[in-house]
């Protein structure tokens, strides 16, 4: 008699474009099938149902989870993705970490609902808390810590020792130098070369980075 166990049902939080990129990625991941298969969506924009791979099953903030679920949060903005995954985690819910492609080194240590796309690089000792997101061909040195649901978009280098903060926003081809501290909040433009520690909560423009003020 087979008893081997029935994957998990694996939902996707967010149909949107996004989304369903991630869902292309959990196709080729070596898991899929195995540990979990992806059953569906949780959205709560109706109009999107029909342009889904698979069905949108509900709204994530009123969806009843079950044990044999587990969820990953497919959404860029920190505070989005904390908004859909509390209702869940208030539950007890289970929230994978999806690390398809991703060339981890020795010593990595990260929480629940992560996410990165392929071709990302980690080094030696680096420590990410839970729902980071890291874009495809970035590269993050090592012992680097990152907070919660930070989000780091493509081609960004962090360098080694370097302390991200959580509700974070890097977006791509932004560097940040060896040992910087970007405290909580704060948002890194595109292409910026941050070469200083950054204040909690602000926005940092440039090549060196400075300080963005909105008029």
């Amino acid at each position: 008699m087979d008893v081997t166990p029935r994957p998990k049902d694996a939902l996707i939080i967010s149909a949107g474009g996004f989304g369903r990129s991630v869902y292309n990625i959990m196709q080729s991941d070596i898991a899929n099938g195995v540990d979990w298969a992806v059953t569906g969506f949780l959205d709560n924009r109706g109009d999107l149902a029909a342009s889904t791979p698979l069905p949108v099953l509900g709204d994530p903030l009123t969806w009843q989870a079950s044990p044999h679920e587990e969820f990953l949060c497919a959404l860029g903005e920190p505070a989005q993705r904390r908004r859909f995954a509390a209702p869940l985690l208030a539950q007890g819910a289970t929230f994978m970490s999806l690390c398809t492609g991703l060339h981890k080194a020795i010593g990595v240590e990260m929480g629940a609902g992560c996410l990165f796309e392929p071709e990302v690089r980690m080094g030696v000792d680096t420590r990410l808390g839970d729902f980071v997101f890291v874009q495809s061909t970035s590269v993050i040195g090592y012992e680097v810590q990152i907070g919660d649901y930070t989000t780091i978009g493509s081609f960004v280098f962090v360098g080694g020792g370097a302390r991200i903060g959580s509700d974070v926003i890097i977006h791509p081809h932004a560097t940040i130098l060896p040992r910087v501290t970007v405290g909580d909040g704060a948002i890194i433009g595109a292409g910026a070369v941050v070469m200083a520690d950054v204040p909690p909560g602000v926005t940092m423009i440039g090549n060196p980075a400075k300080i963005f003020r909105f008029k």
